[in-house]
């Protein structure tokens, strides 16, 4: 399937079987009608007027749209959203929250803005002998992805309480942003978190699916794709600028977690382009 794609019916979505675990985001639009499906067990309802935001990793079972649904999916695979959205700080607190929650009821205003943007996505993917449209996709994915987070934001400012747990990752997503280009060890942010490497990890890990140590390696990846796709330095420099001991080593570091060279992900993303 490509990086992003729309539809406008279940049967149309040719990479979704049920029952599945998901292995992209996926933007369910309902204008009108509804939606019916098992989400992590929990059975939920999508009505008129709704959107929901499903990430990688949750599991969906007997979902189908009544006889008079009106809407749109979008569908964008996660090395997209990688690729364009290496920040992580604003993410997290409404992440946390939309995965737990992931159907919200939106105004007529929100509901005509995320209406357009489909549009728009559906045209430039149709393009596809256009001049630069992978970028302009990118851009409007962009649009989506913010445009989204800021209605879930909006929620979520007026009804979240953070648990501690939550608290600890999102400190510990600020201290990555700010560090992460020089500091790669789990110590470095235990410590300035007063707590010891094991609990951090645990409590993340509870939390995010994810260790301290994973976090790390995925915002390093995340700052090395974006250095290789939109600068023209070269290997060594942005080994240098990440903080690697010498390219060697970001080499192997860098081909451990993505399965590419450093080259090799450059040349695949300029035969892309």
């Amino acid at each position: 399937m490509p990086m992003i794609s729309v539809f406008q019916s279940l049967s149309e979505i040719p990479s979704v079987k049920f029952p599945s675990r998901l292995d992209q985001m996926i933007l369910v639009v309902c204008k009108h009608g509804e939606i019916s499906a098992v989400i992590d067990v929990v059975s939920r309802r999508i009505g008129p007027s709704s959107i929901m935001v499903l990430r990688p990793g949750h599991i969906i079972s007997q979902c189908k749209t009544s006889a008079d649904f009106e809407g749109f999916f979008i569908i964008v695979q996660e090395e997209k959203l990688n690729e364009i959205l290496p920040s992580l700080h604003y993410v997290i607190p409404y992440s946390l929250h939309y995965n737990a929650n992931p159907i919200i009821e939106i105004t007529a205003e929100e509901l005509e803005t995320q209406t357009l943007i489909y549009e728009m996505l559906q045209r430039q993917i149709r393009a596809t002998d256009r001049l630069f449209n992978n970028m302009a996709l990118n851009s409007l994915c962009e649009v989506l992805f913010f445009n989204t987070l800021g209605i879930y934001a909006s929620r979520v400012n007026k009804t979240k309480h953070h648990s501690r747990r939550e608290e600890l990752l999102a400190q510990f997503i600020d201290l990555i942003e700010a560090n992460f280009k020089t500091q790669r060890a789990v110590n470095f942010y235990a410590e300035r978190l007063f707590v010891t490497p094991k609990h951090l990890s645990a409590v993340l890990k509870e939390v995010s699916g994810k260790t301290a140590g994973e976090w790390i390696d995925h915002r390093v990846i995340l700052e090395a794709k974006l250095l290789l796709r939109t600068t023209g330095m070269n290997i060594q420099e942005i080994s240098l600028a990440l903080n690697f001991s010498n390219q060697s080593f970001f080499g192997k570091y860098f081909k451990h977690l993505t399965g590419l060279s450093p080259r090799d992900y450059r040349n695949k993303i300029s035969e892309n382009a």
